[in-house]
């Protein structure tokens, strides 16, 4: 068979892995063969209820229907559709804003209550989807160039936009068919981001592995999922990570079975590598960094690498470190903004002003910073919006909050920059405790002055019972702005 689109691929697995177990959510797996046939079947129901090349599907399911949203986004391939995966813990207004965006004349979803107010031309629960397979087009026809999906991103800061993947993109590293038959990944990231859409729904099908997601993520379920499952590979995120690390039975779980432990999204807390490697010696553990722009893609290939604070890895050809100039930084020590090359670039949908911005000449601007260090390994430092700049200095939060992170009660930490009228800027940060734990600000502040140079300690500091997240467990720290901003001149004004 022609080879052409990620669902052509899947076409090949299910003749050559039919009876393998390719998706599992818990509720229930599905094999290569299995999914083929029903990509097929839905395909050919959306086609039946009048799509047509280029219409967009909206996606709106949650991970309790993992599979049914494996089935879902290959359905719209086969139908020559573009998928438009939405988390379903976004508020109404979000999803009514991505709808407004991204124009879906159809949908498929379990939660058919966020969607009753959009005008769709077909609107389905994924227990029910249009299924006809005498409809489906004939694959070889379809246009192997085209888009395949919108992937909504906002970041931590701003509005939603759509980053455009095509099919050339989603088919870049696809391997052969022989595989060790026992690979499988265990995780709970949500399968409408760029982790869990590009890494979870499409990693059977790119490389032949079974992917077993957990509808819920909770600490002690994954713990069990991994016992009863016996993975190769678990992927936490890392706040995930610390959740799992301070669990109070954590210790009675060995992970047998497992051989690596992934984790990326979101800066890694030191102390929670230097944990895992206690709790698990024999893991391999790999950080890694991506975003959904692309042109981004790297990890840590050694024990060494990752025991390095911040590090994602060697720093590959296919990135590179900016100054604010646009110019090559080479040299070790210094930061810069992070760019990445990509053979098939990709594009925010309907934003041409966002998309010149951020992809130029097949290179993207990711926004975050990083340097170089004296073995080659890329080191980062932040969030280029999201660098302070106090009395003339730049201030990185990703410094200081790991040093927050290695206090023996922080769970979680944000730092952010609030108004301030002789510095410019001043630093503020937040933090959780972990459960059982209890200290004070002026403590955690004393703990930052042993680890920090006197300029980088936060003058302003809040105890938070939870933080702000998105749903991707991101912490939002567009939300703590204000607060800390009041905060700050609260503790001003008292003294």
């Amino acid at each position: 068979m022609d080879v052409r689109r990620i669902s052509d691929a899947l076409k090949v697995r299910a003749s050559h892995q039919a009876d393998q177990i390719a998706h599992d959510d818990t509720r229930r797996a599905i094999t290569f063969a299995e999914w083929d046939r029903e990509a097929d079947e839905v395909g050919g129901g959306l086609v039946a209820a009048g799509l047509v090349p280029g219409d967009r599907v909206f996606l709106p399911i949650s991970n309790m229907h993992a599979v049914e949203m494996a089935i879902a986004v290959f359905a719209v391939f086969r139908a020559g559709g573009i998928a438009c995966p939405i988390n379903t813990r976004l508020n109404p207004r979000e999803i009514a804003d991505y709808a407004a965006l991204c124009e879906p004349r159809f949908c498929l979803t379990d939660a058919p209550d966020l969607v009753a107010d959009l005008e769709l031309a077909g609107s389905w629960h994924v227990g029910a989807m249009p299924r006809d397979i005498a409809a489906l087009p004939d694959q070889a026809r379809l246009d192997p160039a085209a888009d395949a999906e919108i992937l909504g991103t906002s970041g931590t800061t701003g509005k939603i936009k759509g980053v455009v993947v095509s099919h050339p993109d989603l088919m870049t590293g696809v391997t052969g068919h022989n595989m060790d038959r026992s690979r499988s990944t265990l995780h709970a990231l949500p399968l409408t981001g760029s982790g869990g859409n590009l890494g979870i729904v499409m990693l059977p099908a790119r490389g032949g592995a079974t992917a077993i997601t957990q509808p819920r993520f909770d600490p002690r379920g994954f713990l069990e999922l991994a016992r009863e499952k016996r993975p190769n590979l678990v992927y936490l995120v890392p706040s995930m990570l610390r959740l799992i690390l301070d669990h109070p039975d954590v210790g009675d779980y060995d992970f047998a079975g497992v051989k690596y432990l992934m984790t990326g999204t979101a800066p890694l807390p030191h102390d929670s590598v230097k944990r895992a490697a206690e709790l698990w010696p024999h893991l391999r553990i790999r950080n890694s960094y991506g975003m959904s722009e692309g042109g981004v893609g790297i990890g840590t290939s050694s024990q060494d690498q990752v025991m390095k604070p911040g590090c994602v890895g060697k720093m590959p050809r296919h990135m590179q470190l900016r100054d604010e100039a646009g110019e090559i930084i080479t040299q070790p020590g210094v930061v810069g903004e992070i760019h990445g090359w990509q053979k098939h670039p990709r594009r925010y949908w309907k934003d041409d002003e966002a998309t010149a911005a951020s992809f130029a000449g097949g290179w993207t601007r990711t926004g975050d910073l990083g340097y170089i260090d004296a073995d080659g390994d890329l080191i980062l430092a932040g969030r280029s919006k999201e660098l302070i700049i106090r009395g003339g200095y730049n201030i990185t939060p990703l410094e200081i909050e790991t040093a927050l992170h290695l206090h023996p009660a922080v769970q979680q930490a944000a730092v952010v920059g609030v108004p301030h009228e002789v510095l410019g800027e001043d630093i503020a940060a937040a933090v959780t405790l972990r459960p059982g734990t209890n200290t004070t600000p002026d403590e955690i502040l004393s703990f930052c002055r042993e680890h920090l140079a006197d300029n980088k300690v936060p003058r302003t500091l809040v105890i938070l019972d939870t933080m702000p997240l998105n749903p991707n467990g991101k912490i939002l720290k567009k939300d703590l702005a204000e607060p800390l901003a009041k905060a700050a001149e609260a503790r001003r004004r008292a003294a």
